[in-house]
């Protein structure tokens, strides 16, 4: 099956973008709140300026892709709530319905692009958490330009604004609701134009301390915009089979003409043209993901064989992310190979009873053990931040090391 292939594809990338965050609480509740967002630049960066002030956890999808270790990513983490940055174009809805089958709360906050989106979530956390706005403060960063996106993720205590043309009203309303004090704004050659308008009105309507950083396009910024233009490429390429769309294959060539131009051009030293065309690439691939998702999630809704095999599929993520947490599911996996058996012999009905059976099992088992998930959770996060720091000390030692054979040599 062709979505089976692409659900393999796709989990290389999210070994790598889900992030295991640390084990940690929102300020000032009881709450386990965990962030889920995809891994469009603007959104994550987002969320992640959100996670470093509030103290949260990330988990992070591939932009426009469901992917069932996702989820079972989010049960591992065992949260009280989750909060879906972005559309369902970005975070497919499978997820929402996840949720809602494993009775854990969420809240979908979004708008129809990453600039909407930006105002809606700022305005989330100005209703939910005013106390975060006392000591931060906001970044301007063009909403376009992924070295300004880049150089806002870098910054700490931060929160960023997104700014781009016709959306300049709702952005200097939303600084004024905030009553932003201090205000840092990032700009590039490619952006300079927007940047500029949206200061003449923050200069005019905020009273707030404004500074300016200027970022040149760099060879390693013109790579990193080369390799997600590629990433997202390569996965369109692998989409494309799966999308009815007559302008599908189109796309697909214009952005592997731009990829290959952006290369050439980067190869040449030419950095703000590769990273232009990069940019074009990637956009034009996403513009294929999106409608795969959107015949992803019809094909779940008319296919019922399709639909037991997506859910089989999530069901058993899940089944190996809760033994491998120490639980029993003896159980769920006799349940399982039954579910499979059924749908094995084309009886539809009895399979949907036998997964709905196995639902409940792996819901309640998760509610019940909600405690010991999150010490489990903990545990590991600790385990994994002390490996870090020790990888940290050798490779300090290596260096300290070829420093010194440097110096003899001289």
């Amino acid at each position: 099956m062709m979505w089976k292939k692409v659900l393999s594809i796709t989990l290389g990338i999210l070994v790598l973008a889900v992030l295991p965050a640390p084990f940690t609480k929102a300020q000032g509740t009881n709450v386990n709140i965990v962030i889920l967002v995809s891994d469009n630049e603007a959104d994550y960066t987002l969320a992640q300026k959100i996670s470093e002030n509030l103290n949260l956890s990330i988990v992070v999808t591939v932009w426009g892709v469901y992917d069932p270790n996702v989820t079972s990513e989010i049960v591992s983490h065992a949260p009280d709530k989750v909060l879906i940055i972005g559309g369902p174009a970005a975070v497919p809805k499978q997820y929402e319905k996840d949720l809602q089958e494993l009775g854990i709360e969420y809240a979908r906050i979004w708008g129809e692009n990453r600039y909407e989106t930006n105002v809606e979530v700022l305005e989330y956390l100005l209703e939910n958490y005013p106390e975060l706005f006392e000591n931060v403060k906001i970044v301007i960063a063009p909403g376009m330009d992924l070295g300004a996106i880049e150089k806002a993720k870098g910054l700490k205590n931060v929160l960023v604004l997104y700014v781009g043309e016709g959306y300049e009203d709702n952005q200097t309303r939303v600084l004024e609701l905030i009553k932003v004090k201090k205000v840092i704004v990032i700009k590039t050659s490619l952006s300079e134009e927007i940047v500029e308008e949206i200061m003449e009105r923050v200069r005019e309507r905020v009273r707030a301390n404004i500074t300016e950083e200027n970022v040149t396009i760099t060879a390693d910024m013109a790579w990193e915009a080369i390799q997600l233009a590629e990433n997202r490429t390569n996965l369109a390429k692998s989409l494309i089979e799966n999308v009815t769309i007559p302008s599908a294959p189109k796309l697909l060539e214009l952005a592997e003409e731009e990829l290959e131009d952006a290369k050439e051009a980067y190869s040449e030293g030419k950095y703000g043209k590769a990273y232009g065309k990069a940019i074009a690439a990637k956009a034009h691939a996403e513009i294929i993901i999106r409608f795969a998702n959107e015949e992803f999630e019809e094909k779940l809704e008319e296919h019922i064989e399709f639909r037991l095999e997506i859910k089989i599929e999530k069901l058993e993520k899940m089944i190996d992310r809760l033994e491998d947490l120490g639980l029993n599911i003896t159980k769920a996996e006799e349940l399982l190979k039954q579910a499979e058996k059924a749908l094995e012999n084309g009886d539809y009905e009895k399979a949907q009873q036998i997964l709905e059976e196995l639902r409940e099992f792996i819901k309640s088992t998760f509610h019940e053990n909600k405690m010991y998930i999150k010490e489990k959770f903990k545990e590991r996060h600790e385990e994994k931040e002390e490996r870090e720091k020790v990888k940290e000390k050798m490779k300090e030692h290596r260096e300290r090391e070829h420093e010194e054979e440097d110096e003899d040599e001289e």
